[in-house]
């Protein structure tokens, strides 16, 4: 194992976008709690209680203040670009979100008097693909997104080789634990005992709990190598859609009943959620997009080369993931 990484801790500055958000948060309180100096971007201040509490020094705005010319940011060594958009009111709205805007911070950084030592950009497995025959993805695997969503964050990647200093674009599979919003849906109904998934064989997927991607990106953070690089972040637990109803009935302590959808239903549904939201001011929580996904028959990869080059692997276990995550909501009072 080569690990490529700073022998000794040092306090850092960063600037992290996405940190009101469910990972952001996640990230920004473990630097804080390891002493290092953070600058976040956000959009509403009502919704930065929590970093205002930590200290974090705030930048008002949204991703749209990388577009200005004129823009002078205080001088960080670690960018960590978490915002994006996973449901959009309109399918153009990936491609603004996670591509244009990610090109604009990146020339916005180009023109500062000073570079980033490291810009690490929150990618996705979607940007992958569904995978290959009989084998999770690697990185030297061409990518192949079948969706808006993971066509723009291919694109992004594409678009930070360009740089002129390092970057490392790091492609999380499902993220979930204490506090996700998303996951939400699918725990609040299974506490009652209903849940829903896509009908036929159980679909194969990769995932990493929030404390263990958190992990990941100080060690990417810290990474002292010139150069970009690109990595999957996943436990290489690999759970499939039946384990992950068995572990929700263990959660909760109770039997849940699944009731499997046929995938021209689930189209259907899609079609008429994308119609109806945006006419109605909604985030569309069911497109196109997500159906895709939902009917993929794996999404799955390795983090070996994460590991083999920094050192990570991720440690929570799956059925622990599922209790702690379970836990929070309830500490949040949101089950």
């Amino acid at each position: 194992m080569r690990m490529h990484s700073f022998a000794h801790k040092q306090v850092m500055r960063f600037l992290v976008t996405g940190a009101t958000g469910f990972i952001g948060g996640h990230l920004v309180e473990r630097l804080v709690s390891e002493g290092h100096v953070v600058t976040a971007l956000v959009r509403s201040v009502a919704k930065a209680t929590r970093l205002r509490e930590l200290g974090v020094t705030l930048l008002r705005g949204d991703l749209s203040i990388f577009a200005d010319n004129d823009l002078v940011l205080d001088e960080v060594d670690v960018v960590v670009h978490l915002a994006g958009v996973v449901t959009a009111y309109d399918p153009a709205e990936y491609e603004a979100i996670n591509f244009t805007a990610v090109v604009d911070l990146m020339r916005c950084l180009q023109r500062q008097s000073w570079s980033p030592r490291r810009l690490l950009f929150a990618s996705s497995l979607a940007a992958a693909g569904s995978n290959p025959p009989r084998r999770p993805w690697t990185e030297t695997d061409p990518v192949v997104p079948m969706e808006p969503y993971g066509k723009a964050k291919a694109r992004a990647e594409v678009a930070l080789r360009e740089t002129g200093f390092p970057v490392t674009c790091f492609r999380p599979p499902l993220v979930f634990g204490p506090g996700d919003p998303a996951f939400l849906s699918l725990f609040k109904p299974a506490s009652h005992g209903l849940g829903l998934r896509v009908a036929g064989p159980p679909q194969r997927l990769s995932w990493v709990y929030v404390d263990d991607l958190v992990t990941a990106v100080l060690a990417m953070a810290n990474d002292e190598r010139d150069g970009s690089y690109t990595y999957f972040t996943t436990s290489e637990d690999t759970m499939d859609t039946d384990r992950l109803w068995n572990a929700l009935r263990a959660a909760f302590r109770r039997s849940i009943f699944v009731l499997p959808a046929p995938g021209p239903l689930l189209w259907m549904a899609a079609t008429v959620s994308s119609a109806v939201a945006p006419r109605l001011g909604l985030r569309n929580q069911l497109d196109q997009k997500q159906v895709a996904q939902m009917r993929a028959p794996r999404f799955e990869c390795t983090s070996a080369a994460i590991s083999q080059d920094l050192g990570w692997s991720a440690h929570v276990t799956f059925e622990e993931a599922i209790r702690r995550t379970a836990e929070g909501y309830r500490a949040l009072g949101w089950l």
